[in-house]
């Protein structure tokens, strides 16, 4: 995945929504990004750039990592009301 790619519309408005549930789920659970980070197995810095207002592509499987750290089903993450 190259995350320079620049999305836009509806791909950029997805994959934005994702890192914001991916943070609404972080900061319920009362983990940082480096805890977070940690118990998924990915960097810091790709926590951050997942949770940025900017879209970061990300794999299915980064997000399984993730929704296992916060303990949620990974369907929590791709749901949006």
């Amino acid at each position: 995945m190259n995350p320079n790619l620049r999305y836009v519309g509806e791909e950029a408005d997805f994959l934005r929504n994702i890192g914001f549930r991916i943070q609404f789920f972080r900061k319920k659970a009362g983990l940082s990004q480096e805890q977070l980070a940690e118990k998924s197995g990915l960097s810091t810095s790709t926590i951050g750039h997942i949770e940025s207002s900017s879209p970061y592509p990300m794999s299915i499987v980064a997000i399984l990592h993730i929704a296992n750290a916060l303990e949620v089903e990974p369907y929590q993450i791709l749901k949006f009301d």
